[in-house]
Order: C-alpha cells, then sequence, then structure tokens
C-alpha cells in the first residue's frame, strides 16, 4: 500500500515540476521522487501500525 501512495505522490509531483515536454526527465524525476518518498512512507506506516493503531482499537472497544 505504501508503494502504491508514495508513486501516485511521486507522480503527481514529477508531473507539477517537470511536466511532460520530456519524457525521460519525467522518468528520472518520477524515480527520484519515488525513492526519496519510500522510506519515509514506509516508516510512517511502521509507526502506525506498531503504536497508534493498537491504542486506537483499546480506545474503541472501551
Amino acid at each position: 500500500m505504501a508503494l502504491i501512495m508514495e508513486s501516485v505522490m511521486a507522480f503527481v509531483t514529477a508531473t507539477n515540476d517537470i511536466g511532460y515536454a520530456d519524457m525521460r526527465a519525467f522518468v528520472t524525476g518520477w524515480a527520484e521522487g519515488l525513492l526519496a518518498a519510500l522510506p519515509i512512507g514506509l516508516t510512517i506506516m511502521l509507526i502506525m501500525s506498531v503504536t497508534v493503531k493498537p491504542k486506537i482499537e483499546r480506545f474503541l472497544k472501551s
């Protein structure tokens, strides 16, 4: 899920910053954006799954 979300965000960012005029630059910008954002997205996903989600589930059960 994180890969899909980060891929879409990198695509939108590359579209806004570079555009479609030069496809090589677009693909390079998309790949760089994806590789830069993916570790951050995975870290946030891990933190949410391990810490926040259990707290929310305990709150909803009470």
